[in-house]
């Protein structure tokens, strides 16, 4: 199950607890979090100052920066016909094609095309009829 952030109203009241001299097992009880979350509010609002959850320092960053997308752009508007190895490939960097193509999908671009030596094809292990399996 995901962890979600405490709202910002609870942690209002949370601080609020506090300042009237409830101890932290009793605003954990009225809150219905942990022990360890009510102590991280209070915490966190002494090192940052804020009551906003820090959700987005959460996941990996993208590699895809703003300069990489403009190249991008750029590349598919002059060659629109190339492949994903070849966007990759003239990257400022190598990437791999699944990477190529989860970044066109961000920037809303379809792409179906195949390479030149791997067209869509029958199926070359197709069942005869009467074989045995």
């Amino acid at each position: 199950m995901p962890m979600r952030a405490i709202p910002i109203p609870i942690r209002k009241r949370i601080l609020e607890l506090y300042d009237r001299g409830k101890s932290t097992r009793e605003i954990a009880q009225f809150s219905g979090f942990c022990v360890a979350a009510v102590r991280r509010v209070r915490q966190q609002f002494r090192q940052r100052r804020t009551l906003e959850p820090q959700t987005h320092r959460c996941g990996r960053k993208t590699l895809l920066t703003a300069e990489r997308k403009q190249r991008l752009e750029r590349l598919l508007s002059e060659q629109p016909d190339a492949t994903l190895a070849e966007l990759g490939a003239r990257l400022d960097r190598p990437f791999r094609t699944s990477t190529i193509d989860l970044w066109l999908g961000r920037l809303g671009w379809k792409f179906k095309k195949n390479s030149g030596r791997r067209r869509t094809t029958a199926s070359r292990h197709r069942r005869t009829k009467g074989a045995l399996a």
